[in-house]
């Protein structure tokens, strides 16, 4: 079998573990919140490359003391590293980890008191510290991936997942050695393959949380350019996001809150503001999850209503504007409160909302006539 240099493999790991401990640290030093992470996982990381890079300089078997501290300094940055996920996620670390690193940890220190020249069982604890965290690190990115729907998440949790049970094997099969001097690792060769892998995956996972920051930081940017600044709603941009995924039949309401100009002449736009936040707030509160509302533009709102009847969609309108009449009752202070006008229609709909938007903008002016006879008037004029 081909012959794996493990030597230059650890010496690229070392130097990998620094390079990727600086970049990261240096920034998160002035991270805050959430973005701290980056202080945490290039802390992690400078401590296990320093340690590395340390251990191969002075060699395996010159200072058996010094190797196994340097071994508890790499538990603590497996440690700092778990910690940094559980930051960028906003998650806590889970218990049974908590507990199993703390004992294998203290394991570490009282053997290195007990028995300072048997250095190997610290070889056994560090291995198995790392096949655990590596197995808490994978399960806190695949709950970040599937929270935050990040495909740079599931790659980290499958490069995460294949790297861990090595370690937790060579843990193993090095402690079956040490307990009884007779076993023997058969299929050497096989096993420095599997190591050497695991080496390259986890040079692999040294800049994973920031292709995940990368893609979290696009995915909030879109939102935020598919989302209404001021009520939260979601715009036309947004509207063209949702319309690709529309099938089958679909309801329409379309609203127009009715002496609206007049409101923000008389009272200020402030109170305007405060009335579309209203508006939204109610609306999307009534829907739930089972509808969206987009702000069109100026005082004008849609609704769409998947898979409704015109009969519920109508029903929703109704107790929409009644709720819209109480609730501005307390928001509007004079003369003239605002009211709405809101146009239902329903039909099929293939990715193409343009004919059920015209026909509700007839139905809403209908209304808007009906309620509102001046506006005849206005319209003849013109």
């Amino acid at each position: 079998m081909l012959a794996l240099d493990i030597a230059t493999l650890q010496i690229m790991g070392a130097f990998t573990n620094l390079l990727a401990g600086a970049i990261h640290w240096i920034p998160g030093l002035t991270g805050a919140g959430r973005r701290k992470w980056a202080y945490y996982w290039g802390s992690g990381k400078l401590l296990i490359g320093g340690s590395n890079a340390i251990i191969l300089i002075i060699g395996y078997d010159n200072t058996a003391f010094f190797e196994r501290f340097l071994n508890i300094v790499m538990m603590i940055g497996l440690c700092l590293e778990v910690h940094s996920v559980t930051v960028f996620g906003e998650r806590s670390v889970p218990r049974p980890l908590i507990a199993i690193l703390g004992v294998l940890l203290l394991a570490s220190i009282g053997l290195m008191i007990v028995d300072a020249a048997e250095f190997r069982w610290s070889f056994v604890t560090l291995g198995l510290a790392r096949g655990f965290c590596f197995l808490g690190i994978m399960g806190l990115a695949a709950g970040i991936a599937r929270r935050e729907r990040l495909l740079t998440g599931w790659i980290t949790a499958a490069l995460f997942a294949a790297v861990a049970p090595i370690f937790l094997l060579r843990a193993g099969s090095l402690m079956l050695t040490l307990i009884d001097p007779v076993w023997t690792i058969e299929g050497q060769p096989v096993e420095e393959w599997m190591i050497g892998v695991a080496l390259i995956l986890l040079t692999l996972t040294h800049f994973a949380l920031l292709q995940m920051e990368s893609e979290r930081t696009q995915a909030m940017l879109r939102e935020q350019a598919s989302r209404d600044g001021l009520t939260g709603a979601l715009n036309r941009f947004g509207l063209r996001g949702i319309e690709a995924a529309l099938r089958g039949p679909c309801a329409l309401a379309l609203i127009d809150i009715d002496h609206f100009k007049a409101l923000n002449d008389t009272q200020g736009h402030a109170t305007g503001d405060a009335v579309l936040r209203l508006l939204v707030d109610l609306a999307q509160r009534e829907l739930g999850a089972r509808g969206t509302v987009i702000r069109l533009g100026g005082d004008e709102f849609a609704c769409i209503l998947p898979d409704w009847s015109q009969a519920d969609a109508q029903s929703f309108a109704t107790r929409l504007a009644e709720r819209f009449d109480r609730a501005v009752a307390a928001t509007v202070d004079g003369p003239l409160y605002p009211s709405l006008s809101i146009g239902v229609v329903a039909g099929p709909v293939d990715r193409d909302l343009d004919r059920l938007l015209t026909e509700a903008d007839r139905a809403m002016y209908a209304i808007k006539r009906t309620r509102h006879p001046e506006m005849s008037r206005m319209a003849a004029v013109r």
